[in-house]
């Protein structure tokens, strides 16, 4: 006798194994709608119909929201969806994520083909997409020339960059000549040069923007030089262009908000820049003057003061100025470039001035060295404790001694000494 199994679990065996088919994950369905409901959750409880053949499906209202037309009991319709099981009934259905009628269903069946076709060529790749520039000064606008849609446009720009100026291309944005023109216009605002291109359209039906679904006009949005924006229809409506173009906008008022920086931010960075330049020349003024004090207690400047008494006290009104100089430009801005000048001529006259005391003081000391006695021929003569002999008398015949040149020493022995009196050594 075989083995008997319970009913769930044949039912859990089941669900796995539909569920472990990859060709049961994505399929477009065709059918009849009949037993329809759209529950007050959103969801959508249906049965898809083809001749004797009937199936129970669900669409959830996540997906619901996305289905752009009133599904009616009879209706035709291709399906995107999944096929798994309902274990507590023990039923197979299909799980909707999207709906399509019949005659729109073949269209979106051949944009998916594109779609795909157009990824696999790299069409979509986030390494092609272009920098969008941050302050654009020279703004391109291809969209209906009347309509709310671009009044929003021009009304956010005007508001949040009204230095930008804008060029607008007026085009048609629906029909079957739209995506030509679009071309046209695409081509033209590209061979102009601006700095950035938006491409917008208010909502609509499906049809009304198929014409963004064209082929030719997304190869000629992906060849642009000029990076381009797309604001077409709803948030919840994306169109081929959106996939192809450096940067999708889910409106068009959108995408005039990404395109243009808020001057009221823009100005207040400015201010934010002004701050902190300010302090960055305060705080060098400060550091200028730790400098000078740091120089004036070196060794060499000891004697400054009395060296330099009245260009000591020049410094110190200054350094006066100095600390008065910040009260001084919050009641007047407009002198602190003066004031700086000033200080700067000033410090610059009293380096000069100690810089000038120093070498002639060098010049002095140098005079009187006795190094430059050497130069001259004469010699230094030292005993082995390097002092200076000076006198016959402070050597002893047979002593070493030592003989200072100005190129050199010699190393000697006395082996006699005479006085200074007599002519012969």
């Amino acid at each position: 006798m075989s083995q008997v199994v319970e009913l769930k679990k044949l039912a859990a065996y089941v669900k796995r194994a539909i569920d472990g088919d990859p060709k049961l994950r994505s399929l477009y369905v065709k059918g009849e709608i009949s037993n329809f409901t759209h529950h007050r959750s959103g969801h959508m409880y249906f049965s898809l119909k083809d001749g004797n053949v009937s199936m129970s499906c669900v669409m959830f209202a996540s997906h619901t929201r996305n289905v752009k037309f009133q599904v009616r009991e009879g209706m035709q319709v291709i399906v995107l969806c999944s096929v798994s099981m309902y274990e507590a009934r023990g039923s197979v259905q299909l799980y909707v994520t999207n709906m399509q009628s019949d005659g729109e269903g073949d269209l979106y069946l051949r944009l998916e083909q594109l779609k795909a076709q157009l990824h696999k060529e790299g069409l979509f790749n986030q390494e092609h997409k272009k920098q969008i520039p941050t302050y654009p000064m020279d703004i391109a606008i291809i969209s209906a020339k009347t309509g709310a849609a671009i009044q929003d446009v021009f009304s956010i720009i005007e508001r949040r960059w009204p230095s930008a100026k804008v060029t607008l291309y007026p085009s048609l944005v629906q029909g079957e000549s739209a995506a030509k023109h679009i071309i046209q216009n695409l081509k033209m605002a590209d061979q102009n040069h601006h700095e950035v291109i938006l491409l917008v359209r208010g909502g609509g039906s499906i049809e009304d923007l198929w014409c963004f679904n064209d082929e030719a006009l997304a190869r000629e949005i992906y060849a642009l030089t000029t990076p381009i924006i797309t604001g077409v229809g709803h948030e919840t409506d994306t169109t081929l262009v959106d996939y192809v173009s450096d940067l999708r906008a889910p409106t068009p008022s959108a995408a005039a908000e990404i395109v243009t920086p808020d001057i009221r931010e823009v100005e207040m960075r400015l201010q934010e820049m002004k701050a902190r330049s300010i302090r960055k020349v305060e705080q060098l003024l400060l550091d200028s003057r730790s400098e000078l004090i740091y120089y004036q207690e070196k060794p060499l400047l000891a004697k400054k003061d009395a060296l330099t008494k009245e260009d000591t006290m020049h410094l110190k009104l200054i350094v006066e100025r100095l600390g008065k100089s910040k009260v001084y430009y919050e009641r007047n801005a407009s002198t602190l470039a003066r004031t700086k000048e000033l200080l700067l001529a000033s410090f610059k006259q009293y380096s000069q001035k100690q810089r000038q005391d120093y070498e002639k003081k060098v010049a002095l000391l140098d005079a009187y060295s006795p190094l430059k006695i050497l130069n001259r021929g004469y010699a230094v003569t030292f005993d082995q404790q390097e002092h200076v002999i000076k006198s016959v008398q402070d050597v002893n015949v047979g002593d070493m001694i030592q003989v200072r040149l100005q190129d050199g020493q010699i190393k000697a022995k006395v082996e006699g000494e005479t006085d200074g009196k007599q002519n012969d050594i």
